[in-house]
């Protein structure tokens, strides 16, 4: 959060500065503002959790190319200085991986939250629970002493841990077996 605040707060300083110093019009700091936001959002939001060298790759490409086109939009379309126009391609370039970085971070905390929703008593999922805890004792144990605990329904995160566990379980008995293909 901190570090958010003061990558915010320098880019904002940076901006102020191209336009009071007469380096950008107002117009072009609008441009580099609406794109890079854009392209931060569109990165954090459709990226997965886990990065592939693929994946890095691409944000890589696209941050660049964010990049080019500032620079090539306040330059040609918008006849600004191509000096300040190259410095503003950069300053795309940080509000872009700051963003992204921080959006990510968000999309984290946003989903961790939305796992701890309770499962409600008519969601098609609680047959799903209840076929793993009739699979497994341990997990029938699990809800039971959370019913004793006064939490009557589980959590979304509750049952993707139950996935994880089963998933897990399922694959140490193969493993002990000697069934591995």
């Amino acid at each position: 959060m901190i570090r958010s605040v003061i990558s915010d707060g320098i880019h904002l300083l940076l901006l102020l500065l191209f336009y009071f110093g007469n380096f950008l019009s107002g117009p072009a700091v609008l441009v580099i503002i609406a794109l890079s936001l854009v392209v931060a959002i569109v990165l954090a939001a459709s990226t997965r959790e886990s990065l592939l060298f693929s994946d890095l790759i691409a944000i890589a490409f696209t941050i660049v190319f964010t990049a080019i086109s500032v620079v090539l939009v306040l330059a040609i379309a918008m006849h600004q200085p191509w000096g300040a126009s190259m410095m503003a391609g950069l300053l795309a370039t940080t509000i872009v991986t700051s963003g992204t970085i921080l959006g990510r971070a968000l999309k984290k905390i946003i989903f961790a939250v939305e796992q701890l929703k309770p499962i409600p008593i008519d969601d098609p999922v609680l047959e799903e629970l209840t076929a793993l805890c009739q699979r497994y004792p341990a997990l029938q144990h699990y809800r039971e002493q959370a019913a004793r605990n006064l939490r009557p329904h589980l959590v979304y995160g509750e049952l993707f841990a139950m996935h994880d566990w089963h998933q897990r379980d399922d694959e140490r008995q193969i493993k002990t077996r000697g069934d591995n293909p």
